[in-house]
Order: C-alpha cells, then structure tokens, then sequence
C-alpha cells in the first residue's frame, strides 16, 4: 500500500542486491515468538558495535493493534493463514542474521467492552505481514542496512445496510505500512482507505466515513493535520508529505493519508517515536469507527443483509481494490527474492489479498 508504486518499487529493487538468491525452507512458528531478556541482561552495558539491537523495533506496531482485537496464542482456532505461511526467514548475506517473516490473518473476533454481544459483525477480515531483520537471538537488528516491513490492513464487512434507508453503509479499509530498507530509507503510510469513490480534492469534505459518523472523521482530519501540516505556513510538519500519489493509485488513497519518506540520521528516532504516537492514533480512531458501527449493529439501526453483487457497490469496491493491490504490490520482487516465487505468490494471493 505504499503511494508512489514506482517509488517504492525502486527502493525495495535496491534493497534485492544485500538479499539472498535461494531462500530457506518455512522454519517453525517458533520464529515468530520473542525471548525474554532477563532483567539483569537488560542493565549490562552493550559492547560497543556498528548496530544495536531493540526488542521493541517494529514489533511494538504489530503487536499493538493485535493486542486491540485480543490476540494470542488461543486465537489460532480463527487464524485463516495455511500454516506453510505462517513464518519463513531468509539468510541475510554476510552474516548470522536472517529476514524472518510472521503473517497472520483472522476473520472471526472477540467483541471490545463497549458491546455485548460474542460475535463482531462489522470486521469480516484483519490481516499482517511482518517482515524483521533478526540476530541470531532472535532480537530485532536496529541498523541502517536491516530490513524491516510491517503491512498491516483491517476490512470492514461489506454487507451493512442502514436500516431506515435499506442504503449501503460503505466503511473505509484500514491501512498501515511502515518499511525500513537497507541505506536508511524509511517509508510510512497511514490511511482510512475509501472503498466507494470520494472527494480526493478537499479533506473537509471528503465524506469518507458515512453521514452518522461524520464526528469521527473530524477526528481523522485533525489527527492528519497534527502530523502532516504545519501550525502555518512557516511552520514545518512533524512529518513532511512524501511526495505526489500517482494518478491510478488515487482512487485508493483518502485525503487523510498520512505520507512520509524518511532518510536523515535521525529517522530510525522518528519511527519509533513520531510515527509511533500517529499510528497509535490512527489505529484507535478506526476501532472507535468499528465501536460505533457495531453499536449501532446490536441496536438495529445497521443490518447485515447479503445483497447481490450489482446492487452491492461496496463488495465491488473491495474486490477492485483487492485485485489491484494483487497486480501492483511493490513488495513482490522483495518477497520473491527472499522466500521464494512460489510461497510469495501464495502469500499475496492467498492471505494478503485474498479474492472476496
């Protein structure tokens, strides 16, 4: 999901040349689950060294919204990735270290407390790849030549309707993704994707969320503003645009898409401290927006209806989307490189963008 295809393309086609050219077989699960530091491990002063090493690099992204919709080791009943995909790691040349990949994807969840019922009706599928340059103890490799990936998207149901109007209640995709690559590049884009077609031109009045929510996308316009505009024109952004989105990705981008390239000596700090507070916000603004549907689900004023493709505006704006991001996913020659064509074919396919 990044903006600039062709950008990221570059970028990620760059970064093949530090990869291996024949990936190991899917190792255990057991890759994707962190070790314990001990506490008096954690007061030793680190040897001095070209790299330091953090636990909590972009593990703390992905676990965060996962934790949201209470994830754990019980969840694998809901868990929709064929095991042969869950985990994966490619050796990085060089060196002891490997790329090690954890995917997971659910579509059945536990409600928040702000409901009661069992069943969560206005998510039908989240899904993450997460991608991590790891030493041989399994800790994050925080460096300026480690790869680092997080895609993380949530899918709201397709079939809600309000039940006054009998209208379709198109909701937005959640959509985060925050790519470190080898020579210090960082890519970070969050958005409330549309899947009906908006105003792209003018954030206040994008209608992006429907009219009972429009509070809450007052929220997302300011939260945009916080991070991507300056208080005036003198002043700069916490975090600057990152450059035009090309023309036949713009139906997928909303004019609260949070946009940045970073690449100075200080923005590994800035992921982990500025990206890292917006994208919290941006994560617990949407599970506010899925509250209130769901709210208004257990209430009667939405239902869900299973309504037929052609009348069915916001299935066939998933699929569309689904199938673009299929075709045009600039992660592809990265996740070839590393695991190999065929696992990285089933993976998109299959998990990342699954057909509807």
């Amino acid at each position: 999901m990044m903006p600039s295809i062709t950008m990221a393309a570059a970028l990620m086609s760059a970064a093949l040349l530090l990869l291996p050219a024949h990936p190991f077989a899917p190792p255990t699960s057991s890759l994707c689950v962190r070790s314990k530091v001990s506490p008096l491990l954690q007061q030793l002063k680190p040897k001095k060294s070209s790299y330091t090493t953090s636990l909590h690099l972009y593990n703390k992204f992905h676990e965060y919204a996962w934790d949201k919709l209470h994830y754990n080791d019980e969840s694998s009943y809901a868990s929709t990735v064929p095991d042969n995909l869950k985990t994966n790691k490619s050796p990085v040349k060089g060196s002891d270290n490997n790329v090690v990949a954890c995917i997971r994807s659910m579509s059945e969840f536990r409600k928040s407390n702000t409901t009661s019922n069992n069943n969560v009706e206005a998510l039908r599928l989240v899904r993450s790849a997460f991608l991590e340059t790891q030493t041989d103890s399994s800790e994050a490799l925080k460096s300026p030549m480690a790869i680092h990936v997080l895609n993380f998207v949530m899918f709201p149901t397709t079939h809600i309707r309000d039940a006054s109007s009998g209208a379709p209640v198109g909701l937005p995709i959640f959509g985060a993704d925050i790519v470190s690559l080898p020579g210090n590049k960082h890519l970070v884009a969050l958005d409330f994707q549309p899947v009906l077609p908006i105003n792209n031109d003018d954030e206040s009045s994008a209608n992006l969320f429907p009219e009972q929510y429009s509070h809450l996308e007052s929220k997302l316009l300011a939260i945009h503003r916080k991070y991507q505009k300056g208080s005036d024109e003198a002043t700069e952004p916490l975090l600057a645009w990152g450059g035009d989105i090309p023309p036949q990705a713009l139906r997928w981008f909303s004019p609260y898409a949070l946009w940045t390239r970073l690449s100075d000596e200080n923005a590994i700090q800035t992921v982990s401290t500025t990206v890292w507070d917006a994208y919290r916000e941006y994560v617990d603004l949407y599970f506010e927006l899925m509250d209130a549907v769901q709210e208004d689900l257990d209430d009667g004023k939405l239902e869900i209806i299973l309504l037929e493709e052609k009348k069915n505006a916001v299935l066939s704006g998933q699929r569309e989307y689904l199938e673009y991001r299929r075709i045009n996913d600039p992660a592809r020659p990265m996740l070839q490189r590393l695991y190999g064509k065929d696992w990285a074919e089933e993976l998109i396919d299959g998990v990342l963008f699954p057909t509807l």
